[in-house]
């Protein structure tokens, strides 16, 4: 089974689908912050996760919100919503590549309430 959401074939469509799964993305993350009661100043850890990572943060982190898409796309998307929120790209994440993402077998982009004193 293929769990990855595909882009479509041509720029105009990906574009589309982009900017679609961002703001959905964004608008979860609104809606999980009103929930839990964020309040002004608290934030979201965005991370780029394999599935076992991905494993061992859904054990360490309450919410979690996770988007798994294919690796152009899942490039794509985390850049942009780390750009929403006004979080600026390490420098490794800048440097990240598709093929970086294959390689490393990173599928998902997880979303989680930062918490300072566990950095």
């Amino acid at each position: 089974m293929d769990y990855y959401q595909h882009t479509p074939g041509s720029s105009v469509q990906a574009q589309q689908l982009l900017t679609r799964q961002v703001s959905l993305f964004l608008f979860d993350l609104k809606n999980e912050a009103s929930e839990h009661g964020f309040k002004a100043g608290d934030s979201w850890t965005l991370q780029l996760a394999t599935d076992q990572e991905f494993a061992g943060l859904k054990k360490l982190h309450f919410p979690i919100i996770s988007l798994r898409l294919n690796p152009d796309t899942l490039l794509n998307v985390f850049q942009q919503v780390k750009g929403k929120l006004h979080q600026e790209l390490s420098k490794q994440e800048e440097d990240l590549t598709v093929k970086d993402l294959i390689r490393e077998g990173i599928a998902t982009m997880a979303a989680y309430p930062y918490h300072p004193a566990l950095k």
